[in-house]
């Protein structure tokens, strides 16, 4: 009895056994071939978009607008077809890869291994003409001179943003750039040389070439369509605008400047004091200045305040920056505030006032450009700043393009300590990327075509 119970008990655990080890090597083979499938898909998907960027880099590079080629890779293969959607404009770019797997089940049912595909698409824009706000640039230069000596980049400067120049980019000692930089006749020393320790964190090109419209045509012809022309009257050299935060502003005429001394000693200098007509001033809605967000002044600018909406202010000599000039909402603690304002002197200087408010800081949020092509470089400069006392800083957020590098202080050479003017805090304005102030003027790029992105899909 008790062997034939011994039996019984030993079959019994043969037959677990034999049922455990059944289900084991299945659960092996079906991890085995989920392993198989997941890796070879995510090859074939690498594939794919490996020749994505194969192929926007024949678009961007060869100029490739109708054609097709192969890309053989992870032991899978991509077909990249390239074709216009609308001549010389729309381009779209399709992938399709596939490679296989082997999935022991699937094998066994139809002899053959399992196939995996997977595709994508991107739709481009190809442009010959301006389409690049000077906004999207957080550093703009002509030249990186002033009054024939370089201005060097150095210890200390970190700069988040674009930066262009297209004249020489100098540097010295470690300053960081975030984004990237691009200089026409190149970077001095040159990165690839143990001289250059710059941070390059974005990347560096030399040889680029961006050109800004002289005549500003583009801009001036949207104050003109929005009724936002101001041509002053005889004995007018320029309008004042205060901005309130509720959307309003206040509107004066300029009929003339002072020159006020002030200060002692070291700092005993002369500054330039608007005066205003005897009219009284004027308070009006932002929205009603123009319809179309751009005025025009024909002459210059005083301004200050703090702007609820969207503008851009084009004067054909200086503008002068009173006091502090910001958003109602700043983009500094909300990155979605939709307020905006462009400060584009097309004839003169963007200048930081000797006023009385500036003595301690300032604070600017705009996109600045000074630049008109004539044989005086324009710049953004602050008024007397080899002569004021230290004055605190610039607190800048937004875009500065000028012609030439203007200063906005002094420091001594050794100690780096400000003796006159200002310090620099200066921020790029993220929402720049991809936005910019009302008919804003565009870069153009001779020596290349421009490529936009419009969608991509994987």
């Amino acid at each position: 009895m008790f062997g034939k119970t011994s039996l019984l008990i030993l079959l019994g655990f043969i037959t677990a056994f034999s049922v455990y080890q059944i289900r084991l090597t299945r659960a092996v083979i079906s991890a085995t071939d989920s392993f198989n499938y997941y890796y070879s898909k995510t090859l074939v998907h690498e594939t794919a978009v490996s020749a994505m960027n194969i192929g926007v880099n024949k678009v961007w590079k060869d100029s490739l607008v109708n054609g097709s080629f192969n890309v053989v890779m992870n032991n899978c293969t991509a077909i990249v077809r390239v074709f216009p959607v609308k001549p010389d404009s729309l381009v779209k770019l399709i992938v399709k890869a596939w490679g296989y797997a082997f999935v022991d089940t699937y094998y066994a049912k139809y002899k053959r291994p399992y196939r995996i595909e997977d595709s994508a698409f991107a739709y481009f824009v190809y442009s010959s003409g301006p389409v690049t706000p000077a906004s999207r640039y957080f550093w703009f230069t002509g030249v990186e001179f002033y009054n024939g000596a370089p201005v060097y980049w150095i210890d200390g400067d970190t700069v988040w943003g674009p930066v262009h120049t297209n004249g020489t980019l100098h540097t010295y000692g470690t300053p960081v750039f975030y984004d990237k930089v691009t200089a026409y006749s190149g970077i001095n020393p040159k990165p690839t040389s143990n001289q250059n320790k710059a941070k390059f964190y974005g990347g560096w090109e030399v040889g680029i070439r961006a050109e800004l419209p002289v005549d500003m045509a583009r801009t001036k012809t949207a104050a003109v369509n929005g009724g936002g022309v101001y041509t002053l009257p005889p004995g007018v050299q320029g309008v004042y605008f205060k901005f309130l935060p509720n959307g309003k502003v206040i509107r004066k005429y300029v009929t003339g400047y002072t020159n006020e001394w002030i200060g002692s000693g070291s700092y005993r200098r002369q500054r330039k004091v608007p005066q205003f007509s005897s009219a009284g001033p004027e308070t009006l809605n932002v929205s009603n200045l123009s319809s179309t967000g751009v005025v025009w002044v024909k002459g210059d600018l005083v301004v200050e305040g703090t702007i609820n909406g969207q503008l851009t202010i084009v004067a054909d000599r200086d503008i002068r920056i009173w006091d502090d000039i910001k958003y109602a909402e700043d983009p500094n603690v909300n990155p979605n505030s939709d307020d905006f304002l462009g400060l584009v002197s097309n004839g003169g200087d963007v200048i930081i006032a000797d006023s009385d408010p500036n003595q301690n800081d300032v604070v600017i949020q705009a996109a600045i450009l000074a630049w008109d092509g004539g044989a005086n470089d324009k710049d953004f400069i602050a008024e007397n700043w080899d002569k004021r006392p230290p004055s605190g800083a610039i607190y800048l957020t937004g875009s500065i393009v000028q012609e030439q590098r203007g200063p906005v202080g002094r420091f001594a050479g050794g100690s780096g300590i400000i003796q006159n003017g200002f310090s620099k805090r200066y921020r790029y304005d993220p929402r720049f990327r991809d936005k910019a102030p009302p008919f804003y003027p565009l870069v153009s790029y001779p020596d290349i075509r421009q490529l936009r992105l419009v969608s991509w899909w994987e």
